[in-house]
């Protein structure tokens, strides 16, 4: 990573960007053999591309040309047989440029008009009269009279429920109000008013820029009413509603605080600054519990002496320090390894070691979170490597939970995880303590592993999205009144956020 840093200060740095203005590609219901002319899509990118299209059954009857191309203007031609469904049905059609996420463009194909009587031609009543029944089936609208007045149709009082899907706003995107209009034979009956509120989820945002904050690792993390923060080296609290009353907090004489951790039960911990090195020696790493009165007792002190490395930290602990936990931190050996203390009836064991997955990781920084407070409980992995997904240990076997979709120069160092109306939540930031333009906050359902869902992921560019520049390097998060709060570092280690993320 040191070397991808000083390249990209010396040489001017590319960004994949592709245009078009957003649109839903629609075709008529007769297909496309016989138009006039051709149904396309039509954007310009700046990289290499390729698309295909997705969806039920869609090789069936849609398929596009060309599937890949060069940088520069470009027209995608649908082809599509007659739609002989009494529904739309639709597809996406994703394009995918090197650096960017997918390109998702939805694509429907219209209804075949139809209108059924589900009924004979021909009833008999008795002379006592009766009641027929004649079914309608339509997806278009339709009239019917009668010839005899002898005939009279019931008009029973039903109840219809109107149901609207509303769509998800966009991050920062104001509140916007739609109406709904029911109006019959007896003029308009009432005006419904639907506002859907606006999702700027940044709470608070506390500076930390007066309190001489630049340069140097940086953490988050809540205990109680308070949230702490590392900054240049110092341990910093406030009120972890607001933000506000940034203070110093007190540190052992001579310590230089890298990170801040809490545990399951609350306990609040400070670690010393993650150590790079060069001459091969690694220095001191160390964890400290700190106590309610202010005083501090070492959990970890750990050195080169112990597993050889060239890059260690990233404190991550579950459990309860005072009774059953487990320690975790990341290592470098040549590749990504993990430290892990089990602790039992508060007294912290000796350091096991493992290599991350199969070793292939040719990681330079990286973090480990535990699931519980004991190795065989399980712990995730992620690291700035060969694959950048999210891995995950069950005490006797590897897998892949989630593709996050990077391909290069990405860092993810920065886990969090949480428990939340009965469900498990892990969040992390893409492009931590690392960043050419943008970031994402990407928070997933881990309930099910064997089924990963993505909650959130908000991605940040910071030339358009936020004035401010705010891009993420640690995040913690918690629940707060059944939402997920996350609080947030960004990674010119400047400012502190709280966002608020609504949940099922």
């Amino acid at each position: 990573m040191a070397a991808a840093a000083v390249i990209s200060c010396n040489k001017e740095e590319f960004v994949p960007h592709v245009d078009f203005a957003p649109v839903e590609v629609t075709i008529p219901t007769a297909g496309t053999d016989e138009l006039a002319e051709p149904v396309t899509f039509n954007f310009t990118a700046n990289a290499a591309w390729t698309a295909e299209v997705k969806g039920e059954n869609v090789v069936e009857w849609l398929s596009i040309s060309p599937k890949k191309g060069e940088a520069g203007e470009a027209s995608i031609k649908f082809t599509a047989t007659a739609n002989t469904a009494k529904e739309n049905r639709t597809a996406t059609l994703e394009i995918n440029v090197e650096g960017l996420e997918t390109i998702v463009v939805p694509v429907v194909q219209l209804q075949k008009n139809a209108i059924d009587v589900n009924a004979d031609a021909a009833y008999t009543v008795s002379f006592k009269g009766g009641s027929v029944e004649i079914e309608v089936g339509h997806n278009v609208a339709y009239t019917y009279e009668v010839s005899a007045d002898w005939l009279v149709e019931t008009k029973a009082y039903t109840t219809d429920k109107l149901t609207f899907t509303v769509a998800e706003q966009e991050v920062n995107a104001p509140a916007r109000s739609a109406t709904v209009t029911v109006y019959s034979e007896l003029g308009v009956v009432m005006i419904v008013t639907i506002t859907q509120e606006a999702w700027s989820p940044i709470s608070w945002t506390n500076s930390l820029t007066e309190l001489g904050a630049g340069a140097g690792r940086v953490g988050v993390a809540v205990a109680g009413d308070k949230v702490y923060f590392t900054a240049n080296g110092e341990l910093f609290a406030a009120d972890a509603a607001t933000g506000a009353g940034a203070t110093k907090v007190a540190l052992p004489e001579g310590f230089v605080a890298g990170g801040v951790h809490v545990d399951d039960a609350g306990n609040l911990m400070v670690s010393g600054p993650d150590r790079v090195v060069s001459d091969g020696t690694c220095g001191q790493l160390q964890l400290y519990k700190v106590a309610a009165d202010g005083t501090y007792t070492p959990l970890v002190d750990y050195n080169s002496a112990n597993y050889w490395c060239t890059e260690m930290g990233n404190f991550r602990v579950k459990g309860d320090i005072n009774g059953d936990a487990l320690i975790m931190a990341y290592i470098c050996v040549g590749t990504g390894h993990y430290a892990a203390w089990e602790v039992k009836g508060g007294v912290v064991g000796e350091p096991v070691y493992g290599d991350l997955h199969d070793g292939s990781w040719d990681a330079s920084t990286g973090v480990v979170a535990p699931a519980g407070a004991a190795i065989a409980d399980g712990f995730f992995a992620i690291t700035y490597g060969s694959t950048y997904n999210l891995n995950y240990f069950n005490g006797e076997a590897w897998s892949e939970v989630y593709v996050t979709g990077s391909t290069w120069m990405e860092n993810y160092n920065c886990i969090s995880t949480a428990e939340v109306n009965g469900k498990k939540y892990l969040a992390m930031t893409a492009s931590c303590h690392f960043d050419y333009d943008y970031t994402d906050i990407i928070v997933l359902d881990v309930t099910d592993l064997t089924a990963v869902k993505e909650v959130f992921k908000i991605q940040m560019n910071f030339y358009t999205v936020n004035a401010g520049g705010l891009t993420y390097s640690d995040i913690y998060i918690k629940g707060e009144d059944g939402k997920l709060a996350a609080y947030v570092v960004d990674s010119w280690m400047d400012t502190v956020e709280k966002y608020l993320f609504p949940l099922e």
